[in-house]
């Protein structure tokens, strides 16, 4: 599958949601790897969020955009700060067939294995992590927000903050699971001010967040390469 990992983008977020699209209307014939980074920062919704005229103007008044995604979840704010990983997973491929937390629980290993060879000390999560994690941004008023709480297959780091984001989706001619990996610090104020027009909760999901620059001590643009590399080893063997 070597032959199917393609160098890294620099790129917009609208044009990675095209590609991803593109992929997936044409059908995955075998497993195959996006990598994503951001030249520009915007705000992307999951697919159940509408944005309304206060979002779209405030999105438009910080020069951003606004878009949404093709699947679940909430509100992200992505730029060159963050890693975005798809892969493709052919239909027929037993990968294909498991559920939702078989097939993160997949990626979990694979994720954790590599921030781990990398220097980035991580671990999974489990169910009483999930259920507190949504008890907290209940209490804190963040469910709008993806990095808000956790789900299965996610990465945080040992004191619990939440490192990587996954989502799929699932079409007849294909599975995509996204991971989206925080490589440094985001501007949490400048999401929660433009998505809720309130920057303090801001603070609340910085909080509950964290990147892998912050934790390994490393400049994440010294760490990447190492990053992209230990990923594409490990999930080459995982499909062999």
């Amino acid at each position: 599958m070597d032959n199917n990992f393609q160098s890294m983008v620099i790129g917009s977020m609208p044009d990675e949601q095209q590609r991803i699209s593109e992929v997936l209307e044409a059908g995955v014939e075998e497993p195959q790897v996006l990598l994503w980074q951001y030249d520009q920062a915007a705000v992307i919704l999951g697919c159940s969020q509408r944005p309304d005229t206060g979002q779209l103007s405030r999105a438009e008044n910080a020069g951003l955009p606004l878009v949404r995604r093709r699947s679940g979840g909430g509100a992200v704010l992505a730029g060159p700060w963050m890693l975005s990983v798809t892969v493709f997973i052919p239909p027929e491929h037993s990968l294909a067939k498991q559920n939702i937390i078989e097939i993160f629980s997949w990626l979990e290993a694979i994720w954790i294995d590599t921030l781990t060879a990398c220097g980035v000390p991580c671990k999974g999560v489990d169910q009483a992590m999930i259920e507190q994690s949504k008890t907290v941004s209940q209490e804190k008023d963040l469910k709008w927000a993806c990095y808000a709480s956790l789900s299965h297959g996610e990465v945080v780091s040992l004191d619990g903050r939440k490192l990587v984001g996954l989502a799929q989706i699932r079409k007849r001619k294909g599975v995509a699971l996204v991971s989206g990996l925080h490589l440094s610090p985001c501007d949490w104020q400048l999401l929660s001010s433009i998505v809720v027009d309130n920057p303090l909760r801001g603070e609340s999901l910085a909080d509950l967040n964290s990147d892998v620059q912050s934790l390994s001590g490393i400049a994440a643009e010294q760490l990447l390469p190492s990053l992209i590399h230990t990923f594409t080893t490990q999930i080459n063997a995982a499909f062999e």
